[in-house]
Parts: C-alpha cells; structure tokens; sequence
C-alpha cells in the first residue's frame, strides 16, 4: 500500500526563492495535493506569502507575527493541519531550503509502511546531501553511548529502512497514529532541538523512528563562518562569539534540551562551559572543519 493523504508542514522567513524552489520540488511529488500544504509565513517582507498563494492557490497560507523561528512556525503549521478536520494518513515536516529527490514520498510513504502496518506509530527521516559536496547533512542521528547522550551521530541510508535515536527535522514523515500519541512539537522550544526532542520522546514512548532507505533531497549544512565555530577566527574573536550564541535563542534552546535529555539540571553547567574549552583548547567539532 502507497497511497496516503499527507498534510505538509512548513514555516518560512525571508528566503523567497528557496521556498519557491522547494515547492516546485514538492509539486512534482505525485502524493501532494497543493490543498495539503499548510507553510507558516513568519512575517516575510519579500513577497514570499503571495508567491506562495500564486504557485499553489489551494494551499493553507498562514500568517506569523515574525517571533515564531523553527520550532514556533512548525507548531503552528501543526495546530492548523489537525484544526482543518481533513483526515490525514501522516504530517510531512519540510524546511525550506530542502530539493525533494524524485519520488521522495512515495519512498517515505514505503519505508514507513515497511517499518510498521499502515496506521500505526512510525516516524520516517530522510537524510539529505550537500549540493555541492555530496556529503549527508541531515537525516536521522544515533547515540554514541548511554553514558555520553548527546554526542549523537548521523545515520547513513542503507538502501532499506533503519532504526535510529531521533531526528533532524529536515524531511520528516510521522504517521497520524504516532502524532495521536506525542502531539506537536513541545512548547518548551522556540527556535531549534524541537525535531531532536521529538525523536528522543518517540523512543521513549516506544514508537519505531527509522532512516529513509534512500536519500530524500539535498540541503546544505548550516555555514559554521562567522560563528564561534569559525576556525577561520581568532580564538578571542570565537568566546566573544560564543558568548554572544549563549545569550541568544540557541543558547536558551540549548540549555533546555540538556536539561530535558542530557542528564537535567546538574548538567547544562557542563555543556554551557564545554565549547569555551573546546575554543581554548583549539579542539572543534569535527563536523565544524569538514
């Protein structure tokens, strides 16, 4: 079985033209239905909202007050899907900087059936490459051990469905029966880890979160230049970076995602103070360098 109604799910600020170019990429998907897509548009001031309504008149067109970011914007998406009283077989997560592969659902569709019977809990990630590199950027993450929760890395497709411990939000299918179960995206964050609490919380609850057989679409990676990841800078330049990332979203985000999965309170102190001595140390992630 291959046909599903899929609602898709997106937020958007100010980035017209990769909106537009991961639509048409949607568009060709034979599963979407333009009256399915339900984009949060956070206050863009470059026309993205009309060219969005101009491309797909029949789309769910949302408003946003410009405060939502990630995790805000894809809840709200999520509470006018489930408010629309269309019954839905899953909720499709996209950002918008994703090119979807050709048949991208209809693989997503079939992984998830082949990972649990159609109407059952399951949530499906689909890795994503670099469009220049070929590298994966995104997807689905494994833990390197209990005792180190957070150090997580990215499962590579296998050519067959395979488990993993959450999921980077990128391309992601979840099943009306898992959404039944976990809800939205939880309030507790407002710009990022939102797609990476919900796996772990998808784990707990014992819902199988897998990695799409093959890849989904290409996304570059987040730029690292400017950042207190930059090795490029001068190590005073990186802490008064990383100091500034702290005081910001990120670093509030952050902070509560340690506490929710990283071992609570007595450890957000240890990953706060982790990255300056990385810094200090010249000792960056090695995903910053690559």
């Amino acid at each position: 079985m291959t046909s599903a109604r899929i609602a898709v799910l997106m937020t958007c600020f100010n980035r017209r033209a990769l909106t537009l170019r991961c639509l048409e990429t949607l568009a060709r998907q034979p599963e979407f239905r333009g009256a399915d897509l339900f984009l949060v548009d956070d206050g863009s001031s470059d026309g993205t909202r009309d060219a969005v309504r101009a491309m797909l008149p029949g789309a769910h067109v949302i408003r946003g007050d410009g405060s939502l970011f990630w995790n805000g914007g894809m809840r709200l998406a999520w509470d006018h899907a489930r408010a629309s009283g269309e019954s839905f077989d899953f909720y499709l997560w996209l950002n918008d900087d994703v090119e979807l592969a050709k048949d991208a659902l209809a693989m997503l569709i079939a992984d998830a059936d082949a990972a649990a019977s159609r109407g059952s809990p399951v949530i499906v990630a689909a890795a994503t490459t670099d469009p220049v590199t070929g590298a994966v950027t995104y997807g689905a993450h494994r833990r390197a051990s209990a005792a180190r929760p957070l150090r997580m890395g990215l499962v590579q497709p296998t050519g067959e469905p395979v488990p993993a411990d959450t999921i980077s939000g990128n391309i992601v299918l979840v099943s009306a029966a898992a959404e039944a179960l976990l809800g939205n995206l939880s309030p507790v964050f407002q710009h990022i880890y939102g797609d990476l609490d919900y796996g772990f919380r998808a784990r707990q609850t014992v819902i199988p979160v897998v990695l799409a057989s093959r890849l989904g679409g290409s996304c570059a990676a987040n730029s690292v230049l400017g950042t207190s990841l930059d090795p490029a800078l001068s190590r005073r330049a990186r802490l008064a970076l990383r100091l500034r990332e702290d005081r910001g979203i990120h670093g509030r985000d952050w902070r509560r995602f340690v506490r929710v999965h990283g071992g609570g309170l007595a450890m957000v102190s240890v990953y706060t103070l982790a990255p300056y001595l990385r810094i200090l140390l010249n000792r960056p992630h090695g995903w910053a360098t690559s």
